[in-house]
């Protein structure tokens, strides 16, 4: 199902959207963690603003390298998407979980976080997190970031 036909057929319930950051409304440079060099993409930040202000709960779910990425990762969100709310920003870092994998953090992140009286989807950019989520979260509706780009 396309995600624009998916929001029509459950726009009168709770969304819940998580995105992921790099590659997805951050650039992926790869190997390149000094988020003062990472341009925004703004196509993708233009659609988060008009899904947070047609209701929608606008999250980001993003795996850091170390605890300091996750620190420039909110200096970088204040910066270029000032109007997501700092308590929807949940950025796990490896350092504090070692031995993880990223699909494993996301998708147990979700399984352990959402809210299943809200409809929740993931926006993602990676296909091994996206597997993982989708086999291991029947209540997550997961989007490749290339499906809601026009």
């Amino acid at each position: 199902m396309k995600f624009n036909d998916f929001l029509l057929e459950n726009k009168d319930k709770i969304i819940d959207i998580y995105f992921d950051m790099d590659g997805v409304f951050a650039e992926y440079d790869i190997g390149n963690f000094d988020y003062s060099t990472i341009r925004p993409i703004k196509t993708v930040i233009n659609l988060m603003n008009n899904l947070y202000k047609d209701g929608l709960n606008i999250k980001v779910l993003s795996i850091c390298k170390n605890n300091k990425v996750v620190e420039e990762k909110y200096d970088w969100i204040e910066k270029y998407v000032p109007f997501l709310k700092k308590e929807n920003l949940i950025f796990i870092s490896k350092e504090e979980h070692p031995g993880y994998e990223s699909n494993e953090l996301k998708s147990n992140y979700l399984k352990d976080k959402i809210n299943k009286k809200h409809v929740t989807i993931l926006i993602d950019d990676d296909s091994s997190i996206i597997k993982k989520v989708c086999k291991e979260n029947e209540d997550v509706k997961v989007f490749h970031v290339s499906s809601i780009i026009e």
